[in-house]
Order: structure tokens, then sequence, then C-alpha cells
């Protein structure tokens, strides 16, 4: 019986349009060592996964000892396995790695360097990734231009700001892109508050104010014309689907109920804003739902959890820090503080959806979970369960 005790999550991979051209995927191996060989056949195999994963290329970085055992890879599936130039002895891999790609996978070398260059061996590796976390920026620029990188498929990784990729998307013939500049903000220069940010401070102050009818909340939503669009749209979904037809926001409201109202907004509010990676919509989405999930699971009456997810992206979408965003939104005080400062409840939760989406699970208080009945395994299917439904709402 093998074990199945591992975690993934995934990252977006983009190109130069900052659309979402393939996805990285991270992953955790708690198994025994004498099994760990076929830890990867569980990932590919496993139907859950491979039903959210699938789509668009998997990276994905394994070890030389972890393949030897691997099958040939799902029809739907197309995986692109980095190893680590330094670990790589051709002539005791070279078998394995055509093997490899004989069976339909595609290779990739991290921690590149010149050793193999010019070798039949190199030829094996259609990707290179290179990590902004091992080379500063002159560095990548300065490697790219080598002639053994001039026929590989480039990936830079652990990007941290839009102005690195914009360097190097510039500068170097890569094509591929990740990293925290995706979800970064950028100041807006003078005092002006976004026009959505608006709408969003009237209608929250509308939603704690007792003495405002649906009317005058629909009127402060029909102030924006795709917003309006937007939200009259959430209706077609499958969780509120009715069999007849809603002509105006008012009609909209009372189906999605006052409760979710500010859920369903925001989503539509991000949803329209222009000028943003087409990923960024669903990865607020995506840690919407996870933080959901992780809420239901530990804290079944908790509420709250979706909104801490979605609107710890604020920042990225109204291109202002949370703090200021915060001192105009009429937010309840858990909230704030979770959003702030990853305290109480909310804030826990939210700290271990962003530790999972990174992949840092060292930091993610797994004993503390599982005295909540919530084990690593537990915790896995939540995450695969988040995707789907967040694939539901921004297919909408």
């Amino acid at each position: 019986m093998i074990s199945n005790n591992f975690l993934f999550s995934r990252q977006a991979v983009v190109d130069s349009k900052l659309s979402v051209k393939a996805n990285n995927l991270f992953h955790l191996n708690n198994m025994e060592q004498e099994k760990k060989d076929s830890f990867l056949s569980l990932l590919f195999t496993d139907l859950s996964i491979v039903d959210v994963i699938k789509h668009q290329p998997i990276f994905i970085t394994v070890s030389i000892h972890e393949v030897e055992h691997l099958p040939t890879p799902p029809s739907a599936l197309r995986f692109v396995l980095f190893f680590d130039a330094a670990e790589l002895v051709p002539e005791r891999d070279s078998d394995r790695l055509s093997g490899l790609r004989l069976d339909g996978y595609q290779l990739g070398l991290t921690n590149f360097s010149l050793k193999f260059f010019g070798t039949p061996f190199f030829d094996y590796f259609s990707f290179v990734e290179l990590s902004l976390n091992k080379y500063d920026v002159s560095h990548v620029l300065h490697v790219d231009r080598h002639q053994a990188l001039a026929h590989k498929d480039i990936w830079i990784s652990h990007i941290k700001t839009q102005e690195q990729h914009q360097e190097i998307d510039t500068h170097t013939h890569a094509s591929w892109f990740s990293g925290d500049f995706l979800s970064q903000s950028v100041p807006v220069k003078g005092s002006n508050v976004p026009g959505y940010r608006l709408i969003l401070i009237d209608l929250l102050t509308r939603l704690q104010d007792g003495r405002s009818s649906i009317r005058d909340i629909s009127a402060a939503i029909e102030k924006d014309v795709t917003l309006s669009y937007r939200v009259l749209k959430l209706t077609k979904s499958v969780m509120y689907h009715r069999q007849f037809n809603v002509h105006n926001v008012q009609r909209a409201i009372e189906i999605i109920g006052i409760k979710d109202l500010i859920k369903w907004v925001t989503l539509a509010m991000f949803s329209s804003i222009d000028g943003k990676p087409d990923c960024l919509f669903s990865m607020a989405v995506n840690r919407a739902c996870l933080c959901d999930g992780i809420a239901k699971a530990i804290y079944p009456k908790l509420e709250g959890a979706f909104l801490v997810g979605l609107f710890s992206y604020l920042p990225s979408f109204f291109d202002s820090p949370m703090e200021e965003i915060l001192k105009d939104l009429p937010l309840d005080e858990s909230l704030v503080v979770a959003l702030r400062h990853h305290q109480g409840h909310l804030g826990s939760i939210l700290a271990v959806a962003k530790n999972y989406e990174s992949g840092c699970w060292e930091k993610i208080p797994f004993e503390q979970l599982a005295q909540k009945s919530l084990s690593s395994n537990q915790l896995r299917q939540v995450y695969i369960d988040s995707l789907k439904a967040a694939k539901e709402i921004y297919q909408i």
C-alpha cells in the first residue's frame, strides 16, 4: 500500500502579455524513504488532482532519484520535469532521461551551469530555469546572451517586482515568467481614490446602515455599467440559477441575498478592473475559496473567511497599501485585524492559505490543525476542492 501523504500547490507561469501559460507545481513529500520513487506516480494518476491541473503545461522540480519508476503521463497532461544540474551525472543518468523523453515528458534544468554545454546530454533539455532567488537580474541578462541558451525555452522564476519583469522581458529571449510580481500593487500618484474603491466604500457603508433599502444598494452598484453587468451575470451561476431572467440589479440582489452581496460585488468588481494580469482575478478567487474551505473544516460557524481571502488582494487591484485601503472601508474589526496582522481565527486561516499557496508548508501549524481534525491529507483535499469551486466562479 503506497502512502499518498503529500501536499501540492500551483503557481501561475505567464507569458510576456501576463496570460497564464503554464503552472509551476510545488510539492512536499512526507512518505517513507523507500516509497519516494512512487509519489510522482500518485500525483499523476490521482484523478481529483489531474482534473484541476490539466489544460496547461505543468512545471515540476524533481530529483533524478524520484523518477525511476515514473509511468507514461496521462494524455491530458503535459509535464516538464526540472532537474538540478548539480546532481546530474551524464554517464549515470543519460538512459533514464532518454527514457523519460520517450515516454512523453519534456525536461528542464535548474541551477544552470555550462558544464554540459556542447554535449549530447545537454540536448535532452528543452527548458532552462533561471531563478532570481539564485541570480540577480544583471546575471540573468548576461547568461541569457550565451549561445548555449539560444534554442532553449527560458523560464525566469521568483521575479519580485514588475520593474524586474519589464527589464527581463525587454532584454532577454525568455518567454516564461513567474513570481510575486504578478500580485504586486503599483502605487498611484496623487490623492484621487479609484472609482471602484469609492463604490465599495459606499456599498459597505450602506450595508451597515440599517435604514438602507435594497433599492438604495442597487443604485450604488448601478453607478458603474460594467459592474452592474457582472452582478447580473452572477445570477446565472449554478449557485443562484433560477428558471427566470433577471433584468436589473435590484432583482439580482434579491436572488444573491444581502448576506453574500459584498462577496459577489467584490468578485464582480475585481473582474471588471482593467490593466491587471489575467491571472490575478483567478488567484484572488482561489485564495478566497481556500480560506472558505479551511474555515468550514476547523471553524464551521465562522463567517468572513471568503471575504478575508478575497480582500487580501485589495492592494493588488486598487494599487494602494492595505493600511490605507482599510482606513476607508467600514469593515468588521475581525476582518481588519486578519488582513493587517494575520490575527484572530480569520487571520490564522489567511496565513495558512498564503503559506500553502506558496509551498511554505514548514510555516503551517499542522499539529494545531490536526487537533481540530484537519490532517495534512484533508488540507490537500480542501485545496483541491477550492480550486474546483474557484473555477466555477471565475468561468461565470
